[in-house]
């Protein structure tokens, strides 16, 4: 079955995301997962056919979603902001219809994720757009990307941060746990697809990412490793990433992918998709040991096989998922109708003045308590504030000391008897 049916009949399952729902439901779908400058964005620009933002460091700050969908109309694309406190999606500004607007629209949209107290409004007009400190360094909040057009592939996924394994100069200790527990907070769902981003320059060992990945899918079910740079490689080193594509020494369910992109020089000069694409194949059928390796290997090897197959692997995620995801959003319409059912009943005839008729007996009640009610008796307020304010008056005249003078025998006031100050009634009298 081809992506662009299954697509179709799954279009209601892949559009349950921007309603929230992904954070409530475990919804298929697939993430792009690396450590920093392993080759990630340029993967998501290869599959995607957009450019996104770059610079020095770390150029995703937050999740950004792309929803990639064949259709019979021209290239077109819509942002979106799907941000935890409103419950509806943001559009970011009018469709694009240029490619080359994309990669401005996506950097002032993470602008204003990262900077939640400005008006999203400012980051869409401004000219030119100048932070010079974002409120936050990264952010859970989520960019969606709409892509549709006749060239397009029918895909969708999330590219997450790189892992960050140091932070430079002035940056911020607190950002390394940030980015892992954000990219923990999507892999660790059962149906989640894990797309490992690795480098074919830096040591594997070395790569965080594939640690994170390993830490919630021991067994590789579910994790779909892709090699990057390997025109990187070094001549004596070749074997042991040829081992990794053979799926002999590091063992991954859905095996190992490797895909080649155009390098810095080549993307300041401005090469094309289709053109970057044509240098990708050339390079894996003329270039060994690529081009020597057995024909199940070199069915793995570049961005449209990679496209292919997470297309077929996201249908039958999507296939096994959907039973089990119809009887849960059963349970949660059930819980909600139970939720509604308990609210009160709606009021019949004037609601407005049943009110106005309940305050005025509430007021006339509390008018009446304190004025004071003959029925109340010894317990009505008044009578209890009389009796409390009479105790509080002998509890201050019991702290003054009682004085006893010392006479000799024979002093006239030798038969003085102490006199002690008593309550009798509600009157403070001294007694003998």
């Amino acid at each position: 079955m081809g992506t662009c049916l299954w697509i179709a009949q799954f279009q209601p399952l892949t559009r349950m995301g921007p309603f929230s729902l992904q954070r409530q439901m475990d919804l298929p779908q697939v993430a792009v997962v690396g450590s920093q400058s392993v080759g990630k964005s340029s993967l998501i620009e290869s599959v995607s056919g957009i450019t996104l933002p770059r610079a020095t460091g770390t150029c995703t700050r937050c999740p950004i979603e792309c929803r990639l969908s064949r259709t019979d109309t021209s290239w077109s694309c819509e942002v979106y902001l799907r941000v935890a406190r409103q419950p509806a999606e943001i559009q970011f500004g009018t469709p694009i219809t240029d490619k080359a607007e994309v990669q401005e629209r996506i950097r002032r949209a993470q602008q204003a994720i990262l900077n939640p107290s400005r008006p999203t409004a400012d980051f869409i007009h401004a000219q030119p757009l100048i932070i010079e400190q974002n409120e936050h360094s990264f952010s859970s909040d989520l960019i969606s990307v709409r892509i549709s057009g006749r060239d397009v592939d029918d895909l969708s996924f999330v590219d997450l941060p790189g892992i960050i394994a140091s932070v430079r100069q002035g940056g911020h200790e607190a950002d390394i746990k940030e980015v892992e527990n954000l990219v923990m907070s999507f892999i660790t769902k059962p149906s989640c697809l894990i797309l490992l981003v690795v480098s074919c320059e830096t040591d594997i060992e070395n790569q965080g990412a594939r640690q994170l990945a390993r830490r919630v899918d021991p067994n590789g079910e579910r994790t779909i490793p892709v090699l990057t740079k390997p025109d990187r490689i070094e001549l004596a080193v070749h074997a042991t990433w040829v081992r990794l594509l053979e799926n002999q020494q590091e063992y991954f369910k859905h095996g190992w992918f490797c895909v080649k992109q155009s390098n810095q020089q080549q993307l300041d000069n401005g090469i094309s998709w289709a053109e970057a694409r044509r240098n990708e194949i050339e390079f894996f059928e003329h270039t060994a040991p690529w081009s020597g390796l057995d024909d199940n290997i070199r069915r793995r090897l570049g961005t449209r096989a990679l496209t292919h197959s997470l297309g077929s692997i996201l249908f039958q995620l999507m296939c096994n998922r959907l039973p089990g995801l119809y009887q849960e959003v059963l349970r949660k319409l059930q819980a909600t109708k139970d939720a509604i059912a308990q609210l009160p009943k709606k009021l019949e005839g004037d609601p407005v003045g049943i009110i106005w008729k309940i305050l005025g007996v509430f007021q006339r009640d509390v008018a009446q308590l304190v004025a004071g009610r003959p029925e109340d008796g010894a317990q009505g307020l008044l009578q209890l504030f009389h009796r409390y304010r009479l105790q509080f008056c002998e509890a201050i005249f019991n702290q003054a000391p009682q004085f006893r003078p010392y006479v000799k025998k024979d002093h006239p006031l030798s038969d003085y008897k102490h006199k002690r100050m008593v309550f009798d009634g509600e009157q403070l009298e001294p007694t003998t």
